[in-house]
């Protein structure tokens, strides 16, 4: 009896280690990548205060910076106020393009919602759009929060903004 109840443990902790030890990134539901807000939010604010103290040298550290997300890894992403992508870290090739012609299968322009949501929060805001997740073809709904950051040592205002599905 001993001996099953061990393998078992085993199994689980390999398998699910959701149901032995909890994973407090994830939702109640414990749905594969979809975090709870409040994580996904506080990377953001880290993300600003990042540029707030280092400016233009903190990409870097956002670019390599990977929070998880129920066993998948999440990341943060920079655009400015146009929007021009400044930096994302899984599609570079978007880096540095006019990126405000990128729309969802729904037609929505999801970078120029995100300017529009926080130009009247600076606490920043939510924003419900559908992305393609690494490795799919089909978009999937996501939700992803935006804030503005001042970037030091420069005039520059950015945001930042990571999401999770939904």
């Amino acid at each position: 009896m001993l001996k099953t109840t061990l393998t078992m443990f085993l199994l689980l902790s390999l398998l699910c280690p959701s149901i032995l030890f909890g994973e407090d990134s994830c939702t109640e539901s414990k749905t594969k990548a979809v975090c709870k807000k409040e994580l996904v939010q506080k990377q953001v604010e880290d993300a600003c205060e990042l540029l707030i103290k280092e400016g233009k040298a903190a990409l870097p550290k956002i670019k390599s910076l990977r929070y998880d997300c129920c066993g998948e890894p999440n990341y943060i992403w920079i655009n400015d106020l146009v929007p021009n992508m400044i930096m994302h870290p899984i599609k570079p090739q978007l880096d540095g393009k006019n990126i405000s012609d990128n729309q969802d299968p729904d037609g929505v322009r999801l970078f120029v919602e995100m300017v529009k949501a926080t130009e009247s929060k600076a606490e920043g805001a939510w924003v419900n759009y559908r992305w393609t997740k690494f490795g799919e073809s089909d978009p999937t709904p996501k939700i992803s929060f935006v804030k503005r950051c001042s970037v030091s040592g420069t005039k520059d205002t950015w945001i930042a903004g990571s999401g999770t599905w939904k």
